[in-house]
């Protein structure tokens, strides 16, 4: 059901984004009646998908049937992307998200076990949010909190606070799945990479029946890169992206990194994160 090239597309930065994506989306799909109804567009989050709504309003003259618009980054996510998820088997169920508060509380428990005496609760509270956005991170980009060891392993300078810090955050995280497991519950970041690989599963075997456009969406996190490498390889779905560089020579872009370590020195040249292009590549 995949293409053979992927269909990646990018608007120009001097453009307006979310009303270049509208006509060109109405230029395609919208001389049938029905025809953008059909579709599905994938975007970031519900403020891009306010902002592209909104752009279809403007170009709408007599009235438009939208395309259904999912943030991929909704906590709903399988409510807002419906019947692509559906049915799902009984082997392919996903656990429901732990209530935020909840988190919160049994983080900070973890805390203050393996800080005994040494904060109150207040503190604890404190490090229990710095612990879950540590968390959410590390799920997103699917790194197993185990690696923390291992960056302090690879960093024999550091000093001795940092390293007792990393081997205290890699002991609280591996505990919490076993907090998780005890009430049939999983993080809200590890629910949606689950979703969305049943989303991009899904439609590698079997396409949607009208098109899917993916617009918009710039991070690399594994499961969002995943799904967009699927749309992308539909027959009738494109990926595009907001002002990708084509015209940027190519040592700029290899300059950009992410670089392989030399193999004298084993370290790394510095990638340049900063940079608007850095991300757009990572992803590609």
């Amino acid at each position: 059901m995949s293409s053979s090239h992927p269909a990646v597309y990018t608007i120009p930065a001097h453009r307006a984004f979310a009303d270049a994506l509208a006509a060109g989306l109405i230029a395609r799909y919208g001389a049938e009646k029905t025809g953008l109804a059909r579709g599905i567009l994938l975007v970031p989050n519900n403020r891009a998908a306010r902002a592209i709504s909104d752009a279809f309003v403007r170009r709408s003259e007599g009235g438009l049937l939208l395309p259904r618009l999912i943030p991929v980054g909704d906590p709903e996510l399988d409510e807002r992307i419906g019947g692509a998820l559906e049915p799902i088997a009984a082997d392919e169920a996903i656990p429901p998200a732990i209530e935020p508060v909840e988190r919160l509380m049994l983080l900070a428990r973890l805390v203050q076990q393996h800080m005994p005496g040494e904060i109150d609760a207040a503190e604890a509270l404190r490090l229990g949010a710095d612990l879950a956005r540590t968390l959410d991170q590390l799920l997103i980009e699917q790194v197993e909190p185990a690696r923390l060891r291992e960056f302090a392993a690879d960093l024999p300078d550091l000093s001795l606070h940092w390293q007792k810090s990393l081997d205290r955050l890699a002991v609280i995280l591996s505990d919490w799945p076993a907090l998780l497991k005890e009430r049939g519950v999983i993080d809200l970041a590890e629910r949606r990479n689950l979703l969305l690989a049943s989303v991009a599963n899904r439609w590698s075997g079997k396409a949607p029946p009208g098109f899917v456009v993916a617009a918009g969406v710039t991070t690399s996190a594994p499961a969002v890169a995943r799904l967009l490498r699927t749309v992308a390889r539909l027959p009738d779905g494109m990926v595009v992206l907001p002002g990708l560089d084509l015209g940027m020579p190519d040592d700029e872009w290899d300059a950009l990194g992410p670089h392989d370590p030399d193999p004298v020195s084993l370290r790394r040249r510095p990638s340049i994160e900063t940079h608007p292009q850095f991300h757009l590549k990572l992803l590609l």
